[in-house]
């Protein structure tokens, strides 16, 4: 079994197909083949279900040898960086990082300003992606943590809580929300909301409230991008809440805040990790500042 047989399974597994697979690793279609075969008759199953001509999915004992060489797959490729970590130097050492852009604007520019402090060397890659890319990523190995908020984690990754913040309703200075002490949710729904698309937990969260309330809203706009959300409520064309942390000193000062959070809850951020990652040292200092920095969990 060599190395080179296993990136050329886990490129087929990755893209579920052998051209594109062979493509992306920049090999031949029959080299990536014959990689496969040879280790499908090393071990004595199939690999993968060929589907058609392009097509083709993992069997079960593919997705069991996926999960159990992915970790050692990315441990021989990082031997070089772990070994001058091991000595203390950290030029070749690099960081992958999977988020959404509201976490690389809002939270993030203060812990890599540390983080650069105590590792000037180390390079960081943080990567815009999506939930499920996210995950993807992390299943296949391809960065080493993700920040981002789950219900619940698949099986092969851990998830663990660094920040709770409230979820609040925030509106043009001169609402007329913003003249009333108690705000209810008929009160909030009583206006245009400028609200996040539907894959936000945010939105799905807003619409779960009204809907156990027999309450129904109008929406004025949806909006991709929080930057965007304040600024169009900024505009009075409608109310929203968001995340406490997306409103800044300089926000509050243009825009009217209320927390909500009675009754749209917190809205949480954490770290994804694959259970089997030996993470690097860097990696970890990263993820400590994370958890010291930002937020409060409560």
């Amino acid at each position: 079994m060599e190395v080179q047989q296993l990136k050329g399974f886990h490129a087929v597994a990755k893209y579920k197909n052998f051209t594109v697979a062979a493509q992306k690793t920049h090999r031949t279609q029959p080299t990536i083949s014959l990689q496969v075969k040879a280790l499908e008759d090393d071990l004595g199953v199939k690999l993968f279900e060929r589907l058609g001509p392009k097509k083709v999915t993992l069997t079960r004992e593919g997705e069991i040898f996926l999960e159990i060489t992915t970790p050692l797959l990315q441990d021989f490729i990082n031997i070089k960086a772990k070994f001058n970590e091991a000595r203390g130097l950290f030029h070749t050492s690099n960081i992958q990082i999977a988020t959404h852009s509201s976490v690389m604007i809002y939270l993030l520019p203060k812990i890599i300003k540390k983080f650069k402090l105590l590792y000037p060397q180390v390079k960081l890659a943080i990567l815009n992606r999506s939930r499920r890319e996210i995950i993807s990523m992390l299943e296949h190995g391809e960065v080493d943590f993700g920040i981002t908020s789950v219900d619940s984690p698949p099986g092969g990754l851990d998830y663990e809580v660094f920040s709770r913040y409230n979820r609040i309703l925030i509106a043009n200075k001169d609402h007329a929300l913003s003249k009333k002490g108690i705000i209810t949710l008929k009160d909030i729904a009583s206006y245009p909301l400028v609200v996040p698309t539907p894959d936000s937990n945010t939105r799905t969260t807003i619409d779960a409230v009204f809907n156990s309330e027999n309450l129904t809203y109008e929406i004025t706009m949806e909006v991709v991008g929080r930057t965007a959300i304040k600024a169009y409520v900024g505009m009075d064309l409608g109310i929203s809440i968001i995340n406490e942390y997306y409103v800044t000193e300089d926000d509050k000062k243009q825009l009217f805040v209320k927390n909500m959070s009675k009754y749209f809850g917190k809205a949480e951020t954490g770290i994804l990790t694959r259970k089997s990652k030996n993470m690097s040292e860097p990696a970890n200092a990263f993820i400590d500042l994370l958890k010291k920095n930002v937020g409060n969990v409560v």
